[in-house]
C-alpha cells in the first residue's frame, strides 16, 4: 500500500474466549463500513482462546479481504492486547471495540468523521449522553460498579461523561505522541486519553448491549487492576499531590486499625503496654500490605535500591518510639488518648523517616522527572 492509497480506518478488536460474537460482529463492521467509502481493516488481537477462536478467526478471514488477526501465546490482558493490535494497523484513525457485541458498530462513522474532519483529538462512544444508554436490565451492583468506576476516573476526563468507555477512537499521530503507555486491566480508553495529552474530546452516543454470548470478563481481579492503574494515572498526572494522598490513605487505614485492635486487646484485660504493642504491630501490618502494593506497582521508579531494607528500619522505629512513647506517658494519659498519641508520632515518624531514606514522593518524582 502506498502512500496515495493509505488505510483510513484501523479497527482494533481484543479478545479472548469470544468464538460465537467475532462472526456477527465482522458482519455488523462490514455492514457499517460499506456505505462511507473509507478503506478500512479489523484486527482481532486473541489471547490464545481455547474455545474454537482460531479456528474461527481463519474462517473469517477467508470471507473478509479487510479481516486480520493475531494469536498472543505469551502475553495477557485487554490494555496490552490493544497496543500490539495498534503496532500492526495501517489506519490513519484507530478505533478501539469490545468482541463481545456491546459496542455498536453503526456509530463507527460517527467516532470517525470528527477526527478526520479536525473537529476532535479523540473520540468516545458514550452511554451518558443524550442519545445513549444501556440495556435496562442491568444489576444494582454492576450499576453501583460503574458509578464508582466513573467516578473515580473523572478527575483525568474533564467534562467526558463517559471516562470508563472502551469504545475509542483517535488518529495515527496522537498515538504515536503518547507518552510511555503502560497500562495494566481493561480501560485502555483512560490510558490513552492521559498519556496522548488530547485537547479536543468528543462523546458520541451508544446503546451499550449486553453480550450475547459467553461470560464477562469483568472479575474481582480486573476491578483491582483498573484500581492499580487509577493508580498509576494519580502519579502522571498529578505527580505532586497523588503521592501525598496516597501516605496519607494509608496513614488513615492503618492507624484505624491499630486504634481498634488496641482498644479491643485493652478492653479484654491486657496491660497497657502490651496493648499498645499489639496495636502497633497492627498498624504496621497493614502498612505493610500498602507498601507491598506500592514496591509492586512502582518499584522501578524507587529511588532506593533496597526498598524492604529501609521499610524494616523505618518500621523498627515506629514501634520502638511508639512503645518509649507510650511507657512514659503511661500513667498520665487517658488509654484511649495515649494511643491515639502514639500512633499519631508514629506517622510523623514515618514521614520524615520515609523522605530521609528515599522512598518518598520526592524519589518518585526524581524518577518520573528523568
Amino acid at each position: 500500500m502506498d502512500a496515495t492509497d493509505q488505510m483510513t480506518v484501523s479497527i482494533v478488536v481484543p479478545a479472548y474466549k469470544e468464538a460465537e460474537n467475532l462472526p456477527q460482529l465482522m458482519e455488523e463492521i462490514a455492514s457499517a463500513m460499506a456505505p462511507t467509502g473509507w478503506t478500512w481493516e479489523v484486527i482481532v488481537v486473541d489471547d490464545n482462546s481455547r474455545d474454537g477462536t482460531p479456528t474461527v478467526l481463519k474462517t473469517i478471514a477467508l470471507k473478509y479481504p479487510q479481516f486480520q488477526y493475531m494469536i498472543r501465546r505469551h502475553e495477557r490482558g485487554l490494555s496490552s492486547a490493544v497496543l500490539a493490535g495498534f503496532g500492526r494497523a495501517c489506519g490513519t484513525v484507530l478505533v478501539v471495540m469490545d468482541a463481545d457485541l456491546s459496542h455498536p458498530p453503526v456509530a463507527i462513522a460517527d467516532m470517525v468523521r470528527p477526527l478526520l474532519n479536525d473537529k476532535a483529538d479523540f473520540m468516545v462512544g458514550s452511554r451518558y449522553v443524550s442519545g445513549g444508554g444501556t440495556q435496562d436490565d442491568w444489576g444494582i451492583f454492576r450499576k453501583l460498579n460503574s458509578a464508582v468506576a466513573t467516578a473515580l476516573g473523572r478527575p483525568f476526563a474533564g467534562k467526558v461523561r463517559d471516562p470508563m468507555a472502551g469504545f475509542v477512537a483517535l488518529r495515527r499521530e496522537t498515538y504515536l505522541a503518547a507518552d510511555e503507555l503502560n497500562p495494566i486491566g481493561y480501560k485502555i480508553g483512560l490510558e490513552l486519553m492521559v498519556k496522548c495529552r488530547v485537547k479536543r474530546v468528543m462523546e458520541t452516543p451508544i446503546f451499550f448491549r449486553n453480550r450475547l454470548h459467553g461470560k464477562s470478563k469483568l472479575t474481582l481481579q480486573e476491578q483491582l487492576r483498573y484500581l492499580e492503574h487509577l493508580s498509576r494515572l494519580y502519579d502522571y498526572k498529578f505527580r505532586r499531590g497523588s503521592p501525598h494522598v496516597k501516605f496519607l490513605i494509608a496513614a488513615l487505614s492503618s492507624t484505624g486499625v491499630g486504634y481498634w485492635v488496641a482498644m479491643a486487646i485493652r478492653a479484654a484485660g491486657a496491660h497497657r503496654l502490651d496493648s499498645v504493642a499489639v496495636g502497633l504491630l497492627a498498624m504496621l501490618l497493614v502498612v505493610g500490605l500498602f507498601f507491598g502494593r506500592y514496591v509492586g506497582t512502582q518499584r522501578r521508579k524507587i529511588a532506593n535500591s533496597h526498598p524492604w531494607e529501609a521499610f524494616l528500619i523505618i518500621c523498627g522505629a515506629e514501634f520502638l518510639l511508639g512503645i518509649w512513647w507510650a511507657w512514659f506517658f503511661a500513667q498520665r494519659w487517658l488509654f484511649s488518648d495515649l494511643m491515639l498519641a502514639c500512633l499519631g508520632i508514629c506517622v510523623l515518624a514515618r514521614y520524615l523517616l520515609r523522605k530521609l531514606m528515599g522512598q518518598d514522593v520526592g524519589g518518585l518524582h526524581r524518577s518520573l522527572s528523568e
